[in-house]
């Protein structure tokens, strides 16, 4: 109702135009025109809105990437929890409040890696053991792989184990493509394969603890937990770090 009595004096202008000559041309080119925004009634123009701008993941800790997202190419996180148990519990504290003495790396050779604990104070002895559990989703990714890390030491001795266990939960939707239901799992054990308890050259020898599954959308990401569990028993466990390889479409490598 607003905008036709504001409409209704430029029409009658118009029909006296040939009666009021140019002084009425004038006066029908001001309506509408000018004047202040509230007497207008018509809204404010609001420019579109494009989609939102996710970062680079950068170096960092659990700690600081909590809360916030990051991207790596078509890879994009969501860091939403972090939980540890240990015994004796001084390890989890060593640890920091939430993880912030383990720390998240970008792989200088590598673009969709992320280097997970580089740290010694996870690891146990005899009678000692961490469980580090890192949450939040993941979207665009399209394959999981894990590559541990041990600084030059061995991952266990005696009945010790290390177990790295990256989780993308595409079971849920029926989107895993192979036998492994998006679950990258690595288990140095004394009787598993040596190439997990110690530094590798390459990846290969993991390629069979690579998951695949198609990518999930933005708007339906898929959960994703990073754990690490450090279990001495009678002897030892070890881990510097764990490179997670959650890789999009197209890119065949990966870093350490």
């Amino acid at each position: 109702m607003e905008m036709v009595r504001q409409r209704k004096p430029c029409s009658v202008a118009l029909i006296v135009l040939p009666a009021l000559g140019l002084a009425a041309f004038f006066t029908t080119l001001g309506c509408g025109g000018g004047g202040s925004s509230s007497s207008q009634g018509v809204p404010p123009v609001v420019p579109p809105v494009g989609p939102v701008q996710v970062e680079a993941c950068a170096n960092g800790t659990v700690a600081s990437y909590l809360n916030t997202s990051c991207s790596e190419g078509a890879t994009i996180y969501q860091w939403q929890s972090y939980t540890c148990n240990s015994t004796p519990s001084s390890i989890c504290t060593a640890l920091g409040t939430n993880g912030s003495n383990v720390n998240i790396q970008l792989d200088p050779k590598g673009p969709y890696t992320l280097l997970m604990g580089r740290t010694t104070l996870w690891n146990v002895t005899a009678g000692q053991s961490v469980d580090v559990v890192i949450s939040g989703t993941v979207y665009g990714s399209m394959s999981n792989g894990n590559w541990p890390h041990f600084n030059g030491l061995n991952g266990q001795t005696g009945d010790g184990t290390e177990e790295n266990i990256t989780t993308v939960g595409c079971a849920a939707s029926g989107n895993c493509l192979d036998a492994n239901n998006g679950v990258s799992d690595i288990l140095c054990s004394a009787g598993g394969p040596p190439a997990n308890c110690t530094d590798q050259s390459t990846i290969g020898p993991y390629s069979k603890g690579r998951a695949t599954f198609n990518a999930a959308p933005s708007t339906d990401p898929y959960t994703l937990t990073i754990e690490i569990k450090l279990n001495g028993n009678s002897g030892t466990a070890t881990l510097y770090s764990v490179g997670t390889h959650l890789i999009p479409a197209g890119v065949s490598g990966g870093g350490n």
